[in-house]
């Protein structure tokens, strides 16, 4: 994709900032992603084939701006900490957006434990991915990076889009297994993968005084945010599982939107060499609508949901 960007950016105008090109690529893929939540809001795949090529068309010139706004800056000579802290907040929510078209292109709403798995699984390999910067103080690749996702879940939106939802209802010749459940289970795995590769750097690779990271903390002192962030949706399911499935987006946004505020803070530690934050307000906020069904919801479980995803999205 080099060869491409390295093509695009000589097509923008000298004067352009790179932020702009940021927020331009980041607005196109709000403004197709979100008609396609909100007319499939249970995530089941049900919406207009046309909006799921429009959100995949959306992503990509979303990903092809933020790849060259770096590029732009170096241009320019306008890089700066403030823009990097631009970029990489917008992606963050880019993810959030990202995960739940893709969940609704593929219909995961049929399996209530993979959407749970495949939200705060993705979540966490973002957060993570920033964890090894904020300890070696360098950014890291693997072989099957972000890049490589973004272009999986536009592959993904562009299928449901042109050939339809029945697709993935496939039956495979010989294992009999629906070719949905197989997606799954590769996005799944690679996933996974994904998380579990950084800890080679979170582990060895601490650039601060004793191993410890740029703020000179300990590596592994960010685990408590992941302890307090991920066994939430699966509690609250176990407990109230009526929410998951007939209010997908909704139950993953109240549960799982705590994880984006928490990746935008690790980044913001890695650039400023500063302690991260381990706990914030907001983090307790999924954890109040648990609370709440385990005593019995005296308050309308639906509505509170709502009212944590404002206040999640607000932040």
């Amino acid at each position: 994709m080099q060869v491409y960007w390295r093509w695009l950016v000589t097509k923008i105008p000298l004067w352009v900032a790179p932020n702009l090109l940021t927020g331009v690529g980041f607005l196109v893929n709000f403004a197709t992603v979100l008609p396609l939540l909100l007319l499939d809001t249970n995530l089941e795949g049900v919406a207009p084939s046309w909006l799921y090529v429009a959100a995949g068309a959306g992503f990509f010139i979303y990903q092809s701006l933020d790849a060259i706004d770096g590029k732009q800056a170096r241009r320019t000579g306008s890089a700066n900490q403030l823009g990097e802290l631009f970029d990489h907040g917008c992606d963050a929510v880019s993810m959030f957006l990202i995960l739940m078209s893709g969940a609704s292109a593929v219909g995961i709403h049929d399996y209530p434990i993979s959407l749970l798995v495949f939200v705060v699984l993705l979540n966490q390999v973002n957060f993570v991915y920033h964890w090894q910067t904020f300890v070696s103080g360098t950014l890291h690749f693997n072989l099957f990076d972000v890049t490589e996702g973004q272009f999986t879940s536009i592959g993904l939106l562009l299928v449901r889009g042109i050939f339809g939802l029945q697709l993935w209802d496939i039956e495979l010749p010989v294992v009999n297994i629906r070719l949905k459940m197989v997606l799954i289970a590769v996005i799944l795995s690679f996933s996974f993968l994904n998380l579990l590769q950084p800890f080679s750097v979170i582990l060895t690779r601490g650039v601060g005084k004793n191993g410890t990271t740029v703020a000179n903390t300990s590596v592994l002192s960010p685990l408590v945010t992941m302890m307090i962030l991920v066994p939430v949706p699966f509690l609250y399911y176990s407990s109230s599982p009526s929410p998951l499935r007939s209010h997908s987006l909704l139950f993953m946004s109240a549960t799982t939107l705590p994880a984006v505020k928490a990746t935008i803070t690790m980044i913001l530690s890695s650039m400023t060499k500063t302690p991260y934050p381990l706990l914030y307000p907001l983090y307790l906020a999924p954890w109040f609508t648990l609370l709440n069904v385990l005593i019995g919801s005296p308050l309308p479980e639906i509505p509170l949901l709502f009212v944590v995803t404002v206040s999640c999205s607000r932040q």
